[in-house]
């Protein structure tokens, strides 16, 4: 299952060689599963254990302690932390 990375913020400087479209198998159910998947797959994916970090599937922020659902052509942003002003 192939999925979307977005990356936002100081964190997309971080993970600028990280590829745009990833391929997910086995497809992760957990939070700490889609982590650790990514982090093993990316390069300077032990950036993304920030816990300022937020996720995002499809829009919808995801919650640490929560199971995720992932289908082929999600989008999964990764948010840096920000401030208005």
């Amino acid at each position: 299952m192939k999925v979307i990375l977005e990356f936002f913020g100081p964190v997309r400087d971080r993970m600028s060689d990280s590829p745009g479209t990833l391929t997910l198998d086995p497809v992760p159910h957990t939070f700490d599963a889609l982590i650790l998947m990514l982090e093993d797959r990316l390069e300077n994916g032990s950036v993304l254990r920030d816990p300022h970090l937020r996720f995002a599937i499809n829009d919808e922020l995801v919650t640490a302690d929560g199971k995720i659902t992932l289908g082929d052509g999600d989008r999964i942003a990764i948010l840096s932390p920000f401030s208005g002003g």
